[in-house]
């Protein structure tokens, strides 16, 4: 679990022209593509909402997954957080 929390704050705070990040922005990029069209097209957003929503989900998963006060957090426990998260800020 270290390993990953060290690899995401990397990701979040590393140097981006270090080939292994650059590679692991781009991942994050495409994953929040890949949301922002999942919420555009269920009609939840329009385009540009449905973007920017997309970064907000993608930092919290960030922090849900890598911050120190869920060192000890159970991956259900940490799910049912980033769900609350999501949930409250996701158009109903």
């Amino acid at each position: 679990m270290d390993n990953g929390r060290t690899y995401l704050r990397e990701m979040v705070f590393g140097d981006p022209a270090e080939p292994r990040h650059r590679e692991a922005l781009e991942i994050t990029a495409r994953t929040e593509a890949a949301i922002a069209d999942v919420l555009h097209n269920k009609g939840r957003a329009g385009q540009a909402d449905a973007e920017t929503l997309a970064r907000v989900v993608s930092a919290v998963l960030f922090l849900a997954m890598a911050a120190g006060p869920n060192a000890t957090a159970s991956t259900d426990e940490i799910l049912r957080d980033v769900r609350a998260q999501i949930g409250a800020i996701l158009p109903r």
